[in-house]
């Protein structure tokens, strides 16, 4: 679903932006506007057309990624059309300003704390470490804001096993992290690459929170409509995207430009 912000204004006629591509199933009008996180998960159905690939090879990935997860990136979307936020967000960061307008200093803050997250889970997924908690991880439960150190003790717990407690990467902003041991030099090795970025992220009062490095895909089912066609229906939770899902089942053949260096 996508949702509009139209106070006092008449519905949009969106059949105006149907096409052999998007169909509009339902259009409901609320009261009040939806606020972040007032939801607590999401609900896909997807169809990939024009699969070229064995179906007993898919079914077997599928049922990997259903008992383990995937990477918990965030999707290309929040980046931008060839990474442009990531390089507006560099670029506001060398001059320590922030945009004026509201909606494009969110968005530019936005990018660039996933960016850097990005780059965390993307060494941690190098490392084989992104599944698995080490001491001086912070851990948290699949749809909890806050978090809590692993020690010895806390690196065995059985919920990480079912996929309800995961290890943390940083979501930079004003203060030092309070990973250690080896987890915090990784971050602060990757932090020491780009100073005026997390600089830049302090200065706009972002404040430093956390963010699963592991994505558990609930209720996943699939099945092949036609033989080139394969249908997928799951939930995540919110603020994760269903594209980082699909890209560790099949390479996606893109009818626009791919080119991004945000892409891990």
């Amino acid at each position: 679903w996508f949702s509009l912000h139209l106070p006092g204004k008449a519905d949009p006629d969106l059949s105006r932006a149907e096409d052999a591509s998007l169909r509009v199933l339902k259009q409901v009008r609320h009261q009040r506007k939806l606020q972040r996180g007032a939801h607590s998960a999401n609900g896909f159905t997807l169809r990939l057309t024009a699969l070229a690939a064995d179906h007993q090879a898919v079914d077997a990935r599928l049922e990997q990624l259903k008992q383990y997860g995937v990477p918990n990136y965030f999707g290309t979307q929040r980046f931008g059309h060839g990474g442009g936020n990531v390089h507006d967000a560099l670029d506001w960061a060398a001059r320590n300003a922030l945009p004026e307008q509201r909606n494009v200093r969110s968005r530019l803050l936005s990018a660039g704390r996933s960016y850097l997250f990005n780059q965390v889970l993307a060494a941690r997924v190098a490392d084989g470490s992104w599944a698995r908690a080490q001491v001086g991880d912070l851990l948290a439960f699949t749809t909890s804001r806050s978090f809590f150190p692993a020690g010895e003790s806390e690196c065995s717990d059985p919920r990480l096993a079912i996929l309800d407690l995961h290890p943390t990467g940083p979501l930079w902003g004003a203060g030092d992290s309070p990973a250690t041991g080896s987890t915090a030099q990784q971050e602060d090795a990757i932090a020491a690459r780009q100073p005026a970025l997390c600089q830049w992220l302090a200065l706009a009062g972002m404040d430093h929170e956390r963010r699963i490095l592991r994505l558990p895909i609930g209720g996943l089912t699939w099945h092949y409509p036609e033989p080139d066609i394969l249908q997928l229906e799951f939930v995540l939770p919110a603020g994760c995207f269903a594209t980082v899902v699909v890209r560790e089942i099949v390479d996606l053949v893109s009818a626009g430009q791919t080119d991004s260096s945000c892409v891990f």
